[in-house]
């Protein structure tokens, strides 16, 4: 067996907090705690909340969750709503509660929701102003009543009047900030399910990730540990969503351990973005490869001041090489630009590049304290320079899948790997690359097509290259014909020549020049207007599956 490890220096027990997170983050038992420090601004009202704020409402929260909503240690609440400045306070109440907080995607239908609530086997439902339909219905469908929802304002700030019948306002849970908090011990911390993320679903429905406080601290002691970059107070654009692993964890609790400000919007809009950092000088931007393109292509960029920018970190779906490139020279070299990996599995992070030196397209080397495999679909470690599935082990690996000992068995080995799904290469410095998730290989005449490759020579980081082109995704569509799959693409054209009558011709051509004969678009072009994706960025080719299947028997609207 070949296990490789990280360069960093190892978390060592005397490190590892004894309590839960909101003791590690929100007491003097966090070195880098300072009440009178602004620790979240809402960037469309200018309103602060200051690190003693924070706790003080998390403690008056906690003590509602228990006395007026009657909720016992190990209990769940699931928070439904977008980005706010109150989203952190009900997230620490939780935890000063000692209950478990499920994150479940603000955008979500109500049978998506009534099966996050059906699995977190939630208490009460805390419900955005803006989303009480959905939460009406899928309540119902999970058979919840509707007196277990309470309403927290809409994007607009406010509670409608009169709220719907049986659903109560989030301030009648409100208590006292002498509440005293719960603190587990560290063999509580380490196996008592803390928070409860959903995994993205991309495919199937989306399974609950059962973390540990212990998962949540130690993951932001890894980070830290790899120094300058990671460990220093930071103003950061929030726009990620905060129910999503990479926004709870590193935009949230590592800048709150470090003693920086959040600039919260409730979404991702280009121009209020823009203007947050201009006006709040923000210092990091933490994206996803949407907004990375957006930065990278979009003409308002211009018009902005962004030289406070330190670094740009993204995450959560794959980011080219030439994309990370082009928004670096974007920015004319002032700001950092660089990918991570991680998963809800990981509580995140996983790998980070060092903080003095990057290398485009590759996810960094491992975080402190873990261990790395490169695995054949054999089950054997691959030789050095071969590519083969990531299998990871550390103290940020999930306890399990709640409710789902299948998933579990399918997903974590009995000696406690966690097989990712990602197919990855490892340089001689320790730098991994990822080619592609397996599930996703194109197979072209026994040739694979791995359509979201990092590199140059893949289809996906050529396709972004192309000025033709302002996104775009690629999937296999399989052809009775030759009896194999075809590359396909679905681009959402520049708008100066999304008109052009040789559109389709020009992007099949542009592909042609600069790849291998079996990466080459044989499957055809197609023009979307948007291509679909989840919050987090994740291109959601099951949707493009079901429009190539519907597109074959004709019943496509585009």
């Amino acid at each position: 067996m070949t296990v490789f490890t990280s360069p960093y220096p190892t978390v060592r027990p005397e490190q590892q907090h004894s309590g839960g997170v909101f003791d590690f983050t929100l007491t003097s038992a966090n070195p880098h705690f300072r009440p009178e420090k602004v620790a979240l601004v809402d960037a469309l009202t200018g309103k602060q909340l200051t690190y003693g704020e924070l706790a003080k409402e998390s403690l008056r929260f906690a003590d509602g969750l228990t006395r007026v909503a009657k909720l016992q240690r190990g209990q769940s609440v699931l928070l439904f709503s977008p980005n706010s400045i109150l989203y952190p306070v009900f997230l620490f109440a939780g935890q000063a509660a000692g209950l478990v907080v499920s994150t479940a995607n603000s955008s979500y239908l109500p049978d998506e929701l009534a099966h996050a609530i059906h699995l977190a086997d939630a208490g009460i439902v805390l419900a955005s102003a803006d989303a009480l339909d959905v939460a009406q219905k899928a309540c119902k469908e999970a058979k919840l009543p509707t007196d277990r929802v309470y309403v927290v304002p809409g994007a607009d700030g406010k509670l409608p009047s009169p709220l719907p019948h049986g659903m109560k306002s989030y301030e009648t849970l409100r208590g006292s900030d002498s509440f005293k908090p719960v603190v587990p011990s560290l063999e509580q911390a380490k196996k008592d399910l803390a928070y409860l993320p959903f995994s993205s679903g991309t495919t199937g429905k989306a399974k609950g990730v059962a973390l540990s406080a212990h998962n949540i601290t130690t993951c932001v002691l890894q980070t830290r540990s790899q120094g300058g970059l990671f460990s220093q107070v930071d103003t950061v654009l929030s726009v990620l969503p905060m129910y999503h692993i990479f926004g709870l964890v590193v935009m949230l609790h590592l800048t709150f351990y470090n003693g920086g400000t959040c600039v919260v919007l409730p979404k991702f809009d280009l121009v209020k973005a823009l203007e947050s950092v201009q006006k709040f000088k923000c210092t990091t931007a933490l994206v996803v490869p949407p907004i990375a393109l957006a930065l990278a292509k979009h003409p308002i960029v211009d018009k902005f001041d962004l030289t406070s920018l330190r670094y740009i970190l993204c995450g959560a779906a794959p980011l080219s090489a030439d994309l990370e490139k082009a928004l670096y020279d974007r920015l004319k070299g002032r700001t950092r630009v660089f990918q991570g990996l991680g998963m809800t599995e990981t509580t995140s992070v996983a790998m980070l590049p060092p903080d003095n030196k990057g290398k485009p397209g590759y996810v960094g080397q491992l975080l402190s304290t873990m261990e790395a495999r490169l695995v054949s679909p054999e089950g054997e470690d691959v030789p050095p320079g071969q590519a083969g599935e990531l299998w990871l082990r550390g103290p940020n690996i999930l306890l399990a899948y709640h409710k789902n000992k299948k998933a579990t068995r399918e997903t974590l080995t009995s000696d406690g790997w966690l097989m990712t799904g990602d197919v990855c290469e490892r340089d001689d410095e320790g730098f991994y690359r990822v080619v592609e998730r397996t599930k996703d290989l194109i197979k072209y005449k026994g040739f694979q097509v791995a359509p979201a490759e990092y590199a140059r020579v893949l289809v996906e980081g050529v396709l972004l290259t192309c000025p033709l082109v302002a996104d775009c995704a690629v999937i296999g569509v399989y052809s009775e014909e030759q009896a194999t799959e075809l590359p396909r693409a679905y681009i959402v054209p520049n708008p100066e020549h999304a008109k052009s009558p040789t559109l389709l011709k020009d992007v099949a051509a542009y592909v042609a020049e600069k790849l291998a004969p079996h990466k080459r678009l044989r499957g055809g072009v197609v023009v979307l207007e948007a291509i679909p994706k989840s919050p987090s960025g994740k291109i959601l080719r099951k949707d493009l599956r079901v429009l190539a299947a519907q597109e074959k028997q004709g019943k496509a609207k585009l």
